[in-house]
């Protein structure tokens, strides 16, 4: 039996809205932020109202912008010491067959090779930095001009710049 345990985002309202740097269309894109009035279910069934909470979504796949998408490379290097120390036991435990302790062996120099010749992860930070903020005068969700106060606000919608 499958066990499944999720949310749901009930009654979405959009309230904000920034330039930002999406990790899983790995390009810039516009974040909008929404409000949700949020439920914990179990095997599908709404079981923990949890009040209402705001997510940041990418405008253009519709995930959270700056949610990683892909194996750290701690986990990797963890993979790595892990077919070592099996490849060390295939080659002190007599009766395993010669294919078995080559094969491991030369996945383990592979996955080393690749971890090394990889290029490393750019920080949000610095990808951040390079982001240019919004300057929209118009709402783009309604087309409404924005009213220019402490924040940048929707005339009609309410939506904030950020």
């Amino acid at each position: 039996m499958l066990i499944s345990i999720d949310a749901y985002h009930w009654w979405p309202k959009r309230v904000a809205f920034r330039n930002d740097y999406c990790f899983t269309c790995k390009q810039e894109r516009r974040a909008v932020r929404v409000r949700t009035f949020d439920v914990g279910c179990f095997l599908g069934i709404p079981v923990l109202p949890v009040g209402f909470w705001k997510h940041w979504l990418c405008s253009h796949c519709g995930k959270d912008p700056h949610a990683y998408r892909g194996t750290s490379s701690s986990s990797k290097w963890i993979a790595v010491v892990l077919l070592v120390l099996v490849g060390v036991f295939f080659l002190v435990e007599p009766g395993v067959p010669w294919g078995a302790r080559l094969s491991v062996s030369m996945v383990a120099l592979a996955l080393v090779l690749y971890l090394l010749r990889s290029p490393t992860e750019v920080a949000l930070k610095e990808r951040l930095a390079a982001v240019p903020a919004a300057i929209d005068t118009t709402c783009p969700f309604c087309s409404a001009p924005m009213i220019s106060g402490t924040q940048w606000v929707c005339s009609a919608c309410g939506v904030v710049r950020c």
